[in-house]
């Protein structure tokens, strides 16, 4: 089945990062939730359909996938860069939740529906972690983190406390969140399993950090009531990156997806943490929900309350393949590669981003596309270095570079009026 992927026109308090664009992949009357993103722009969402049944869809690049249905009831997919899916299932409509897999068209029951088992997260290894409810301790809220590395399933923690949300990366290294609801008020913490041991993170969050992330570099992120923080591995110390967010996800470069509330607004809204600057990715009149973010910095959420679409922020398709805001011979080297035909190809993956006509293939009238825009710079005009924007810095490395040597608070905090006017008066660039 094939979808059309709609551009979002930019409200008054969006900000788009350079060299990306907003689309909406789904836009319809069922909700889509418990939304992830692999490297290669996939998508994978649980929609509820008209009958109250949910199902996982997957929407790679332009095409939406129907995920054969584990049973009735269908949630909290993961998809790594091999398109194996990782999902919990009821068998039944009352059933337990069960951990089940997706690969090469084959589903395949990892856990067996007789507890419940969710929230699983599968790195690129095809190793699964996934919190099991097994409801008795205190408050009847015990639950403990699971892993299944291919062969066997083991348990990692027994604290006999909530133990939830565990996120896992290629080295297997996961952490969690584990919260102490025997306390008043209860308190949680970011535990840290590697190499078998499990370790406490130092934190800023007064005992309330919850849903860490982590990447393959050791980085872990988490929120809290002192905002986002990030605690990396080798130097075992954690700092607070902004003093506002939650529910954050963190790729290799270390850019960062978050949700941050607006009280004039009442609502949940999307920012983001890219190349050192920060970005609101929605100004809705409506919730934004939890997301996630892959090694290219493009994020996919879950838009609105009710009725709830999936967003995502994407690399534009402009011939700028190494990212570095120009087109030119260094972007030429991947074609030999990517060259398909004119065939529509099952998967595009890296290659998505030569696929400039979006018709699922790599052929010479990508390239005729890719000519034409050799030896431009890529612009966005919310960050035009010639007009003062909200964020730090602009889009011509070569002009923000020049200003900020002068006038550094240009690439610190805003790019202001003076920030503007100083590309002229410091001979930086020309202004129309």
């Amino acid at each position: 089945m094939l979808v059309v992927c709609a551009t979002l026109g930019a409200h008054a308090g969006v900000q788009i990062p350079p060299g990306f664009e907003i689309v909406q992949v789904t836009n319809d009357s069922n909700d889509d939730w418990y939304v992830a993103v692999n490297n290669c722009g996939e998508v994978v969402y649980s929609k509820h359909l008209a009958d109250d049944t949910w199902e996982i869809r997957c929407y790679d690049n332009g095409r939406t996938i129907d995920i054969p249905a584990a049973g009735p009831r269908n949630y909290y997919p993961d998809i790594n860069d091999d398109r194996v899916i990782v999902w919990s299932a009821r068998t039944t409509v009352n059933s337990p939740l069960g951990i089940v897999r997706y690969a090469n068209g084959v589903c395949t029951h990892i856990t067996t529906p007789s507890v419940n088992d969710y929230s699983p997260r599968i790195n690129n290894l095809g190793h699964i972690t996934w919190c099991r409810w097994l409801g008795d301790g205190c408050e009847d809220s015990r639950a403990e983190i699971f892993l299944y590395d291919g062969q066997s399933v083991a348990q990692l923690s027994n604290n006999g406390l909530s133990n939830q949300g565990p996120s896992i990366n290629d080295s297997d290294m996961l952490v969690w969140t584990k919260y102490n609801f025997c306390l008043n008020p209860w308190e949680s913490n970011t535990l840290l399993y590697r190499s078998g041991l499990i370790t406490k993170l130092p934190d800023h969050q007064e005992n309330e950090a919850q849903i860490p992330d982590i990447n393959n570099r050791g980085q872990v992120v988490w929120g809290g009531p002192s905002g986002i923080e990030l605690w990396t591995w080798l130097a075992g110390t954690s700092t607070i990156i902004t003093p506002w967010g939650r529910n954050p996800a963190i790729n290799n470069r270390g850019d960062i997806f978050f949700l941050r509330w607006h009280n004039d607004s009442e609502t949940w809204q999307v920012w983001c943490y890219v190349d050192g600057m920060f970005y609101q990715l929605s100004d809705d009149p409506f919730w934004n929900l939890d997301g996630d973010i892959n090694e290219y910095g493009e994020m996919a959420w879950e838009r609105g309350l009710f009725e709830t679409d999936v967003g995502m922020l994407r690399r534009i398709r402009n011939g700028d393949t190494d990212f570095d805001l120009d087109v030119d011979v260094d972007d030429y080297a991947p074609w030999a590669d990517c060259l398909t035909g004119p065939v529509e190809t099952d998967r595009l993956c890296r290659s998505r981003f030569l696929d400039m006509d979006h018709d699922r293939d790599v052929d010479l009238a990508d390239f005729a596309l890719f000519q034409n825009a050799t030896g431009t710079v890529v612009t966005i005009d919310d960050h035009n270095c010639c007009e003062a924007h909200y964020d730090p810095g602009c889009t011509h490395p070569d002009i923000m570079a020049c200003v900020c040597a002068a006038l550094p608070e240009c690439c610190q905090t805003t790019w202001t009026a003076a920030c503007a006017a100083a590309v002229s008066t410091l001979s930086c660039g020309e202004c129309p």
